[in-house]
């Protein structure tokens, strides 16, 4: 191997090892704030039931009847809102003011009506597709109880439905798939990669494959639009409906509800048919947004921040 293939290969490496440490950092800093802010709501919903006289300091030593208490789970499902909504606020604030992943407000531009119809529309379509997907795989969802929970909570609703979805385009499109495609020069690789860390961080079996194919279509959405915007109007309308879902049917699935008004061979037939008819738009729309914007505007050249304003 020659010197120049050397110093090109220890580059690359280096490059790689600078993404895998932002990669890193970012989860860890959102696990930290996790963590604290959970602690911290966790410590003042409880200590407003012991004041309340819902529950009495000796039942603080019994953790299991503690739990089985209504005070307590209501004040967990609100602690756990307040926890997440604290956290995404931070860690949107911490985003911002570091300098290194080198968001601009201009990442957040209005698009044309045209790209933004198509944008939206396939996050909706490949939406009904992929949930249609994830129910034929052997995958347990085991964070449903308390996504469940969350949702019944006003300040939870609103966390999942807008907050978590405006934090995680900025946090997984903006800044990491933007700083992998500047250091990387590929596209498809900071796509990717962006979309599998996506899928990771649910820690939920279903939603790893989920999330992974549907931050995939949500990373190159971001690649051929150039703005979070469209993303974040897709990401907020995906978990807006599920809410609603889990609002009005709670934890059961849509196959189960079919299964309930028809018999299962002409449930698995009509799944068949819609998610090829779902499929089959998301392909058609993916090709008039592609025709809509030939010339992607890759807004995280290093050269073309420049006169941008910061974020």
């Amino acid at each position: 191997m020659s010197r120049g293939s050397n110093e090109e290969y220890d580059n690359t490496m280096k490059q790689y090892l600078k993404i895998v440490g932002v990669v890193l950092l970012l989860l860890a800093v959102y696990s930290v704030f996790q963590l604290l802010f959970s602690g911290l709501a966790i410590a003042i919903y409880l200590f407003r039931s012991v004041m309340s006289g819902a529950i009495s300091i000796d039942m603080l030593e019994n953790v299991e009847a503690l739990m089985e208490n209504p005070a307590v789970k209501e004040s967990s499902n609100e602690a756990l809102a307040l926890g997440l909504f604290l956290s995404a606020a931070a860690m949107l604030l911490f985003i911002h003011f570091t300098k290194l992943f080198r968001l601009r407000w201009s990442l957040f531009r209005s698009i044309a009506f045209r790209p933004l119809l198509y944008s939206t529309l396939l996050v909706f379509t490949s939406m009904i597709a992929l949930n249609i997907f994830v129910q034929w795989l052997p995958l347990e969802n085991v964070l449903e109880n308390e996504f469940d929970g969350l949702t019944h909570t006003f300040l939870g609703a609103f966390t999942i439905s807008l907050l978590a979805p405006v934090l995680e385009e900025v946090m997984f499109r903006g800044a990491m798939q933007g700083y992998m495609t500047r250091k990387l020069g590929n596209p498809w690789q900071a796509i990717v990669i962006a979309a599998l860390v996506f899928g990771v961080f649910h820690m939920n079996p279903v939603q790893i494959v989920y999330a992974s194919l549907f931050g995939f279509v949500l990373g190159w959405i971001y690649y051929r639009t150039g703005s979070l915007m469209s993303v974040i109007v897709g990401h907020v309308l995906n978990n807006t409906i599920a809410t609603l879902m889990m609002l009005s049917f709670g934890n059961v699935e849509e196959s189960e509800l079919m299964a309930q008004v028809m018999p299962q061979e002409a449930v698995l037939v009509s799944q068949i048919v819609m998610f090829v008819l779902f499929g089959g738009l998301s392909l058609m729309l993916a090709s008039k947004l592609h025709r809509s914007m030939p010339a992607p505007p890759v807004p995280w050249h290093e050269s073309d921040e420049v006169g941008q304003t910061e974020m």
